[in-house]
């Protein structure tokens, strides 16, 4: 299957919510061969759409069709794919996990592996509607861009209010790449248990501890990736696992097959999610300093 994908940086100005602004090309109909676009990495994704698809968790056995428009696609415990008929352009704006904290007022959890459409979560002016036509459309770059800026300036502009503990917490738990003990964060930030989980529950849409387990699981890719000849009992160890039972069974609980059967297929999905998940652990997402 023939894919392009780029990825740009947002806006300084939205870069404490936005990691990135990306896009996808196929100009091929990917019907038996589905595209798996979407891996876990706790990240949120607002996407635009050029024409009729179908997307499904592979969790779910029905295909749930799209029009042409603008997405929300809520917390990925799984893997969610795309297929088509037609060539297809999507375009997307990968959002922070904290960046909904304070813009949606529904629980996140209530979002997760779902793909809904953009009007039924905000509420969208005339000129959001616009733009919305224009970015899925649009096949020059630098005009998309821009128009990716206005558009992410309006869909801000409500608040731009970020909960700087939430960060934190998120932070302590990728900066130690998934591996460490819950009990680190009540210790560390003065949290009770319940109130941590109802409030990672309510504002990123995930428990710690899954937060936790699927940046783990980033890592493995991540490591793989470097170091493709070392083996995964070795990968495992280095992240963190040692007991090899432990780690085929964080992992089949995310991608829901084993690591030896994961990583002998070949997928475009496995070399985009490495190039974001190696960029996120070496902060070339943190925020633009103007």
């Amino acid at each position: 299957m023939n894919i392009k994908y780029r990825e740009t940086l947002p806006d300084h100005l939205f870069s404490h919510h936005v990691e990135s602004y990306w896009h996808v090309f196929s100009d091929e109909q990917f019907t038996k061969d589905p595209l798996e676009m979407f891996l876990p990495t706790c990240t949120f994704n607002i996407v635009f759409i050029d024409s009729f698809c179908m997307v499904r968790c592979n969790t779910q056995t029905k295909w749930i069709p799209l029009k042409p428009g603008a997405y929300f696609i809520g917390q990925t415990n799984t893997v969610l794919s795309f297929k088509s008929n037609n060539a297809i352009n999507i375009t997307g704006v990968r959002f922070k996990p904290f960046a909904f904290a304070n813009l949606i007022k529904n629980p996140l959890i209530d979002f997760n592996d779902s793909i809904i459409a953009l009007e039924n979560i905000f509420t969208l002016e005339k000129t959001s509607h616009i733009l919305i036509q224009k970015i899925a459309t649009e096949s020059k770059a630098i005009i998309q861009e821009q128009l990716i800026n206005e558009f992410t300036d309006l869909l801000l502009s409500k608040t731009m209010f970020i909960d700087e503990t939430l960060r934190a917490q998120l932070n302590f738990i990728m900066f130690r790449h998934g591996s460490i003990r819950i009990s680190e964060l009540f210790e560390e930030f003065n949290v009770s248990k319940v109130t941590l989980h109802k409030h990672f529950i309510n504002k990123v849409g995930l428990s710690p501890k899954k937060v936790s387990q699927i940046w783990r699981m980033n890592r493995i890719l991540q490591l793989r990736k470097e170091f493709p000849d070392i083996n995964l009992t070795k990968i495992g160890l280095e992240a963190g696992f040692y007991d090899q039972a432990h780690f085929i069974k964080d992992f089949y609980a995310i991608f829901k097959t084993t690591p030896f059967k994961f990583f002998a297929q070949k997928s475009n999905l496995i070399e985009i999610t490495n190039l974001n998940i190696s960029k996120r652990f070496t902060h070339q997402y943190d925020p633009i300093v103007a």
